[in-house]
């Protein structure tokens, strides 16, 4: 670490810090990582700017020269200045449950918005057996928020209760689409129920909702079960559930972990959290290094080549029934197309040592 470039952290910018301006992409690049990856403390990206650009100002040369690449950097700075009790809460992505929930509830919003706009723009779905959207729009619903709650779940540690949500609603929703399709009142009525306007409130409402909603309050609904570590076992129960869930660990390499701190505790006669302190803590610190980066990109791989299988799908159906022609069928490949690409882009990753 450069002493020069970064001194106390005293919550302020040093008097006379040199302007955050370091001359080139550097410094965007340089936020956008912490920001991203690391979501650090609010203030800290602005006082770290001020520092970078004060020792730039002082060496007279280029911030990548000086320091290196801007992502390796941010990697060190956050490794230093964030506190270890914040960064044991972020998942592989840097996230909290709590920013999952929301970003993932904006993002269904937005696709659930564009979706029926382009839809309710193309022309109705006449016949039997359509839905109407004034019922499919709770089963959207349904699945909007199931697209947030799964990966905040699971960055929560809370596996089990993640698959078990979704694997709930996609029951629901199967059974729910099945039976109201039989009814005679959804068989006769107009599929396009809902006007234009309240189609796309709806998926607008979602994401202004996610923004509303307190980080606090959500942190507390999503989070472990207050005393869910408090014995050895129970600590143990959650170091495995970290393991796997926030941090990405192969189940059979998260057992081992869990062995391993068993058989210590055994030997050693004290307590879990006396031997290794916070099991929050203790599993970031096992999940720390090169490999971190691996797991991230196996992680995001899954979850666009899902995507991509289900887009796909899609676009299969609606071939065999002939729809190509609507823009809808269109935007679906659009999507198909751009999942498949990312996930291919993921795999030199993966593949990575």
């Amino acid at each position: 670490m450069n002493d020069t470039a970064f001194g106390a952290d005293t919550g302020t910018p040093a008097a006379g810090a040199a302007p955050r301006r370091i001359g080139d992409p550097w410094a965007q690049a340089f936020a956008a990582e912490l920001k991203h990856r690391h979501s650090p403390p609010p203030g800290l990206v602005d006082r770290l700017l001020e520092e970078v650009a004060e020792a730039v100002a002082e060496a007279g040369r280029p911030a990548e020269e000086l320091l290196g690449p801007a992502a390796e950097y941010a990697g060190l700075v956050a490794a230093e200045r964030i506190d270890e009790t914040h960064r044991s809460v972020l998942d592989l992505e840097g996230r909290t449950p709590a920013a999952h929930f929301r970003q993932g509830l904006v993002a269904a919003g937005a696709v659930f918005a564009v979706l029926t706009a382009v839809h309710s723009l193309t022309g109705r779905e006449e016949g039997p057996g359509a839905v109407p959207l004034v019922l499919a729009v709770p089963l959207y619903v349904l699945l909007a928020v199931t697209f947030a709650v799964f990966p905040a779940l699971r960055a929560a540690g809370r596996v089990r209760a993640a698959w078990g949500w979704s694997l709930g609603v996609a029951v629901t929703t199967l059974a729910g689409a099945a039976a109201l399709a039989r009814l005679p009142v959804v068989r006769e009525a107009d599929p396009l129920g809902f006007p234009l306007l309240t189609t796309v409130g709806c998926g607008v409402l979602l994401g202004a909702l996610a923004l509303l909603l307190p980080e606090a309050a959500l942190e507390r609904l999503l989070g472990a079960p207050r005393g869910g570590d408090g014995d050895d076992e129970q600590w143990l129960r959650r170091l495995g559930a970290l393991l796997r869930g926030r941090h990405g660990v192969p189940v059979q390499a998260a057992k081992q972990h869990v062995a391993e701190a068993r058989e210590h505790l055994a030997a050693s006669g004290g307590s879990a959290r006396q031997e290794f302190g916070p099991v929050e803590v203790y599993a970031m610190h096992l999940t720390d290094g090169p490999g971190r980066a691996v797991r991230r990109a196996r992680r995001e791989l899954v979850g666009s080549g899902l995507s991509a299988l289900v887009l796909t799908a899609m676009t299969v159906v609606a071939v065999l029934e002939g729809e190509t022609g609507r823009p809808d069928f269109w935007v679906r490949v659009a999507l198909c197309v751009l999942s498949g690409v990312y996930a291919a882009s993921l795999l030199p990753k993966v593949r990575a040592r």
